[in-house]
């Protein structure tokens, strides 16, 4: 029997900033649609329990890009991203979207 690898739950939002799982978890992938303008978004730990951290300095900032009208998806290889507290990193258990500039639809797959 193969090893079990969790079970993973999509999370979504178009907010400008939503926390979107609170507690320790693995990003295992993404997709994120523009259904107007180009834009960006930060996927990334928390700061606190109410705040998506905004630091570049945490070990899981991940800016992306999306083209106007286009879809951008990505699935991490084996055990994906830790979104958990980190030494001197300065976030907490979560995992969240911050920066959403027009309202892109940001659908995390993630352990939960």
């Amino acid at each position: 029997m193969g090893r079990y690898k969790g079970d993973v739950k999509p999370v979504n939002t178009s907010a400008t900033n939503a926390i979107l799982f609170a507690g320790p978890t693995r990003l295992r992938g993404f997709m994120i649609q523009s259904t107007g303008s180009s834009g960006s978004a930060v996927i990334n730990g928390l700061a606190t329990a109410t705040t998506v951290s905004s630091s570049t300095n945490t070990q899981v900032y991940l800016q992306v890009f999306v083209g106007a009208g286009q879809t951008e998806t990505l699935n991490f290889p084996e055990d994906g991203v830790l979104y958990a507290g980190r030494n001197g990193t300065g976030i907490i258990d979560g995992v969240g979207v911050t920066a959403n500039s027009s309202a892109l639809n940001i659908t995390l797959f993630i352990d939960k």
